[in-house]
């Protein structure tokens, strides 16, 4: 049961997927590929939102698609 004021989404990031170098940010993924360069840290992090909603998705559908066989 959720309170009347807690948020329906939660968003975790660790604070070592993200660094910055020239004044531009970047993430890192377990896979070590480095994301970016994003012009904020605000940006890296909606940007590594869209990309676990897309390996999410990807994963979902192979995950379908096994069912389906």
């Amino acid at each position: 049961m959720n309170r009347k004021d807690d948020q329906t989404e939660k968003h975790f990031f660790q604070a070592e997927r993200f660094f910055s170098a020239n004044k531009q940010w970047y993430f890192s993924t377990r896979e070590t590929a480095d994301h970016g360069p994003f012009n904020s840290r605000p940006i890296a992090e909606d940007e590594l939102n869209i990309y676990l909603k897309t390996q999410i998705g990807i994963r979902n559908a192979w995950d379908t698609l096994g069912a389906s066989r």
